[in-house]
C-alpha cells in the first residue's frame, strides 16, 4: 500500500509541475487529485500515522515545487518559456504599419460607421472606426487618430 501512496504521489507531481508546460487545467486537476488519493491511500493503511503523513506530502511538495522552480529559472527552460526582452515599436515590432498620412485628411463614409465602417480617403477605401457616435453614410469626416491599423473619425461640419 506504500507503494502505490509513493507512486501517486510522485505521479501528481509529475502531472502537476507539466501544467506548467502544457497549459489547460486538465493536467493540474488530475494531479491533485493523484496526491489526494495518495494521502487517502496513506490515511487508510496507516491510521495512527495520518497527521505524519500528511505533513510529508505537503513537505514534499512544497520541496518539489522548490526545487522546480530552481531547475526552471535556471536552465534553458526558462529561456524557452518567457520572452527575454519586450517587443516596442522602437525596436521594430508593430503589429500593423500606422499609415500616418492619414492623419488630419478629409474623407466621405461609405458605409455607416456605428462605430465601425469604411470612409474613402483620397480614393482609398479605409476601415475605420468613429469616436464613439453614429456616423450616416455619405457624411463627412476627418481623421483623428491611428493607432496600428486602427483609425479613428469624428465627423465635420459641411462649412468648409
Amino acid at each position: 500500500m506504500i507503494l502505490w501512496m509513493i507512486l501517486f504521489l510522485i505521479a501528481g507531481m509529475i502531472l502537476i509541475i507539466s501544467e506548467f508546460f502544457l497549459p489547460g487545467g486538465v493536467l493540474g486537476v488530475l494531479g491533485v487529485v493523484l496526491i489526494l488519493i495518495s494521502a487517502a491511500l496513506g490515511i487508510h493503511g496507516h491510521p495512527d500515522q495520518a497527521l505524519f503523513i500528511i505533513f510529508a506530502e505537503i513537505i514534499g511538495i512544497c520541496l518539489c515545487l522548490i526545487l522546480g522552480y530552481f531547475v526552471i529559472t535556471r536552465t534553458k527552460a526558462s529561456r524557452l518559456l518567457t520572452q527575454e526582452h519586450s517587443l516596442n515599436a522602437a525596436d521594430g515590432y508593430v503589429s500593423a504599419e500606422s499609415d500616418t498620412s492619414l492623419l488630419d485628411q478629409r474623407g466621405i463614409v461609405l458605409t455607416a460607421l456605428r462605430p465601425a465602417g469604411t470612409i474613402n480617403v483620397g480614393n482609398k477605401r479605409v476601415d475605420a472606426v468613429s469616436d464613439g457616435s453614429f456616423i450616416e453614410e455619405g457624411a463627412s469626416v476627418r481623421v483623428i487618430e491611428i493607432h496600428g491599423s486602427r483609425v479613428v473619425v469624428e465627423t465635420i461640419d459641411n462649412e468648409t
